[in-house]
This record gives structure tokens, sequence and C-alpha cells, in this order.
């Protein structure tokens, strides 16, 4: 027979009560404050009638509290919080950190090794709504820590990031009782043996379910400070007397072997920091500055202070939710980064603190800091413009990869370049240039000059009469077509000018899953057709499976740029939090060459000393 949980005495009106099962069961704590009462967190999902029945218990019936209290978000405190929230008509307070959380949804930028390794792989297995998510921003407030705790006059309100974001952890000075939610526990998650019914100790947070670990030490070492006479956490028995500063000290003494560096660098560094996010699909309008905590690098990563962000037609696409492989909203765009690495992880020793480096996100660049792992990244010289860096990095490397590994393009030979004005296209005519090839440049009327003014023979996108103007210009067909407009345009057309035994490249986005098998299944067909003409895709993701051939296009771009072999054509540089307006233009259709973006406190340029980035405003 299932018992309802009864509310444990822990010290003067305050009461602990387990949710959901016991082995990992979460506490909620029930505390009284005068004639009222608030409730500190909410443990699992269906724990509202447990929690209300310990309420009335205690309080009376029909009784509710000033208010909700949340630690920190997780479905193990944060639970319940939304319906009794709703059914008591009261609010729920967090650290504003918290508040991106809010919507229930996961946040890449805040997710801990569970997340990364178990949830969000799951989640993208079962089908949609397998997951319930538990949005409670329409009751949520942030709470100001520096203002006390709301509803508990009394108690203070001790910020412990580490296990979230915005953890926070609150303590009653003037008998020394600590609910510390999950910043300490009093039971050890992190062993087998602690699983087990051993006597109540204080332990480290669950490092399985924590977002940044060395801040979770740190918050710890806060909490021994506070020499707390009782200790109440989010998981195991509530502990007494002077056991609890005893261990609270053991447990926050640096392990011999602590990287005081890593430690140093935590401090340093600005809490907050800001990243433009897409809140949901839709125009440019959904571009929205947000602000997030600021962690450690992890084990293997290296933490990146950007200067400057691509801007390309991929980011727009996935904003609208157009894409092979289409983002989960709310996401961050941003392809590729320039930067100086400010913080390594645990194990990097390839790329130490100081060094100027190119990245390539696929994501989650439009950010004042990045954070990569295994992602593509090479040292650049200090000497370089960010914007030109983060033009090569992907635009050129595209055209790169077009034309010596898919088309295995050939000194002199002749080109059909659609979007030949474009980020991708410029990149296509200056590389072309140096190979001195013929190049028909297809593209708004608007841009023909450039194209004229550089070589190429400009043909109007929207005259109908392209295949036809190209076959009279070259009655044996082009060498190759590099389509980089997509959407499925460009197949029969190319087809139509391309010499036997040429090649179609299509490197644009084809804006759907659907597309893409299209796409593909015409491109093996046409592979079956002896020294016939044939489709080759090529996208940056490739690296994937071999990074040699990025790596090597890199370094032969970047060679190229250092001696001014090539020049990005930089048609406009902006603030970082004006992303929405660089997109509007890109998608006006009238830009040539490329877009930046530029994080806070940096401009176009090269950096400021080895390995610096320039700390002067924007202009």
């Amino acid at each position: 027979m299932k018992t309802t949980p009864q509310p444990i005495y822990v010290a003067e009106g305050v009461y602990q009560l387990p949710t959901g099962p016991r082995r990992i069961a979460s506490h909620v704590y029930l505390v009284r404050s005068g004639p009222g009462w608030v409730l500190v967190d909410a443990g699992w999902p269906g724990a509202e009638q447990p929690i209300m029945a310990a309420a009335e218990g205690l309080f009376g019936r029909g009784t509710r509290p000033a208010a909700i209290v949340l630690t920190h978000i997780h479905p193990d405190h944060s639970g319940a919080a939304p319906a009794l929230a709703r059914r008591w008509g009261v609010p729920v307070y967090v650290h504003p950190a918290e508040m991106p959380q809010a919507p229930g949804k996961m946040l890449a930028e805040y997710a801990n090794p569970l997340d990364r390794r178990v949830l969000r792989p799951l989640q993208k297995l079962l089908p949609a709504g397998a997951m319930p998510v538990s949005d409670m921003t329409d009751v949520v407030r942030p709470l100001d820590p520096a203002a006390g705790v709301p509803g508990l006059p009394g108690w203070r309100c001790v910020p412990t990031p580490g296990h979230t974001p915005g953890h926070i952890a609150l303590l009653r000075e003037a008998d020394g009782v600590l609910l510390t939610g999950d910043a300490v526990l009093t039971t050890d998650l992190n062993s087998v043996s602690g699983l087990l019914d051993t006597p109540p100790r204080v332990s480290s947070p669950p490092w399985i379910a924590t977002w940044d670990r060395p801040a979770a030490e740190a918050s710890i070492a806060l909490l021994a400070e506070l020499q707390p006479r009782v200790l109440a956490s989010g998981h195991g028995h509530a502990m007494f007397g002077p056991t609890v500063p005893q261990q609270l000290a053991e447990l926050s003494a640096p392990d011999a072997g602590q990287d005081a560096a890593q430690e140093d660098v935590q401090r340093a560094h600005p809490v907050e920091y800001t990243q433009v996010a897409a809140t949901r699909q839709g125009g440019p309008e959904v571009l929205e500055v947000v602000s997030r905590r600021l962690r450690a690098p992890r084990r293997g990563e290296v933490r990146i202070r950007v200067e400057a962000c691509s801007v390309s037609a991929v980011d727009v696409q996935a904003r609208e939710g157009l894409s092979t492989y289409p983002p989960e909203f709310p996401f961050v765009p941003g392809y590729a980064v320039v930067g100086v690495v400010d913080a390594a992880g645990p194990g990097v020793t390839a790329y130490p603190a100081g060094d100027r480096v190119v990245a390539m996100m696929e994501k989650g660049g439009y950010a004042e800091y990045v954070f990569v792992r295994t992602h593509p990244m090479m040292r650049v010289p200090a000497d370089l413009d960010a914007g030109e860096v983060v033009a090569v990095a992907l635009n050129y490397l595209v055209a790169h990869q077009a034309l010596s590994r898919v088309a295995r393009i050939r000194r002199g030979q002749k080109i059909l370049v659609t979007g030949a004005a474009g980020g991708i296209g410029t990149a296509i005519v200056q590389l072309g240039q140096l190979l001195e090839l013929k190049i028909y440049g297809v593209d708004s009327a608007a841009k023909h000059p450039w194209l004229a003014a550089h070589g190429v023979v400009p043909l109007d996108a929207q005259d109908e009469d392209v295949v036809d103007a190209v076959r009279r210009l070259e009655p044996d067909g082009v060498d190759a077509v590099l389509d980089g407009v997509g959407g499925g345009k460009w197949v029969d057309r190319g087809l139509a000018v391309l010499r036997r035994g040429g090649v179609l490249v299509e490197y644009a986005n084809p804006g759907s899953p659907a597309a893409t098998l299209r796409l593909l299944r015409r491109a093996v067909g046409r592979s079956l057709v002896p020294r016939g003409k044939r489709i080759r895709l090529y996208g940056t993701t490739s690296w994937r499976l071999d990074r040699r051939p990025l790596m090597g296009a890199w370094a032969t771009l970047y060679g190229l740029l250092e001696s001014r072999r090539i020049s990005p054509v930089i048609a406009g540089t902006f603030p970082m939090a004006e992303a929405g307006r660089a997109h509007a233009l890109l998608e006006g259709g009238g830009v040539v060459g490329n877009l930046v973006l530029l994080a806070p406190g940096f401009r176009s340029g090269p950096a400021e000393g080895p390995g610096l980035p320039s700390r002067r405003q924007q202009d």
C-alpha cells in the first residue's frame, strides 16, 4: 500500500518532505515565517498532492504559501512548481540566471553531461511530445539575491552557481540553518556505495547532472565559509552539529592536483555574456540578444572569446526552419568564428590561452564566448583582419572545396557559377582568377558591374534564356556548374549547359530532408551513366568523416590571405546585437560579398599584439 510522505522536523519552523521514488527522492522544504510560510523547491512532477497535504497538516486547511522559491530548475526540484503556483495563485522565484530555463526546453548552453549524453540524444529518437515540457514562464519571477528571500525575512540568499547557472542556497543566519538544494548533498550520488543506505555525509552535487564543475566546487568552498550548524539538502537526511562545518571544510579542500590557473581564469572573467538567439522560427525579428552565465571549459574544451562571426545563408535558412537538419528552437546561429582562446579545459595542450584561432562552429557563433571540443580549429596570425578571417573560414572554404576537391577543376577550364556575387560566389571568382578560369556568373542585374569588373561574363538570374545564352557562348558546354542558389531550381538548367563528362556541384542548402534525398537520388542515378554529366554534393559537415581536407584547405587559404593573393569582399560589418539587420540585408538579395558580425568591444581589423584581440570600440 502506497503511503503518503510525512513532513520531517528539521529546525524551528523548517520541515522536510521527500518526493518521488525512495532511491531518487528529492526533498522540498516548508518554511514558516510569522503567520505565513514559503515552499522551497517543489519536487518531482506529480508531487502536488503530497505537498498540499503536508502543508495543510502543518499550517491548516486551505493554506497557501507567500511564494515558491526554487534553489534551481531541474525536474526533481521544480517539477510540481508550475501546477502548484497556478493552483495557489502565487509566484515562483528563481535566480535571474535560471530564467532562460523556465520554458522547460533543453538549452545547449546550459546542458550538463546527463543532458548531452542521454537526454538530448533520447529526445531526438522519441516522437514529438514523448518527453513532456514543464513550462513555468507564466508564473516565474526573478529574485534579487541582494534583497533577501521573498517571504522569508531573516533568511539570506546565497548564490551557489555550478550545479546550474543560477543555483542558490538559503541561510537563516540566526541559527545557522542552511538549505543547500543540490549545491551540496548529505548523500553521495557520485558512487554506488553512496546510493545505498549509508550514514549522512556532506557530499558533492551529482557531477553527471552538474553544468559547471569548477564553479560548483567554488560554491562548496563558499558554503564552507558560512559555518552552518544545520544542513538540509535536496537529497539525503538533514545533518546537525559540529560535523556539518567540519565535513564541509573537508569537502571544499582543494585536491592536490587541482589546477590553480583554471580557478584564476574562472574568477577573472565576467559572470554573464551575451548571445543572439533565434527564439522561434520566423523572420529576422526573432533574433534576440540573450544573457547567459559563463562557465569554465570542460575536459577537452577550449573557450574562445569571439572577435567576429560569419553571417551566411545557412544561418538565415536555419532560422526559417529550412534545413536538412532543422534546429531545435531556441538556437544560436553562427557558422564560423575567429577569436582568442581565453581558457582551456583539462587535457587540452594544443591551444593554450592567448592563441588566436578560427573555428568551424556550424551553430552557436553569434556569441561573445564559444566552446569548442571536436569542431575544426586552427591558429591564425594576429595581423589578419577578423572579418576576412571568418569569410575565408566558411565561404572561401566552400569555394575551394567545390573547385578543387569536388569539381576537380583544372587551369583554364570554363565554369558557370550561380549566386556569383554572393559570399561564396565572390570567393569562387577570386580563386578562379588564380586558375585562369573562364567564368560565367549568374546573379541579379544590379551586381553585374562587380562581376564584369572582375572578369566574369555576367548573366541575369531573372532571364529565362540563361541556358540559351550559355549555349550560344559555349556550344560544347562548360566544364562545371557550381550552384549556390539551391532549391532544385538549377539542377536541370545546370545539366543542360554542361559538356559531356562535366559536373554540377551542389553546395547550397537543399532546404529540407526530403529535398536532400531527391537530390541524392538524382546524383546516384547520374553516376551510373558512363562519361555522363554528373551531380556531386558538397557540405562543410563532411569534416565529420575526414577533417584533413578542411584543415588542408584552411592552411592553403590563409596562406593566400596572408600574401594578399585573395582579398575577401566585405559588404558590411554589424555589431552582434544587430544580427537581425544583417539577416534582413542578406535576405534582400542586394549584398555583394560577405557580411560579418562583430562581438561587443571589437571592430574589424587585425588583432592588437600577438594573439590579443582589439579592444577598440566599434565604429
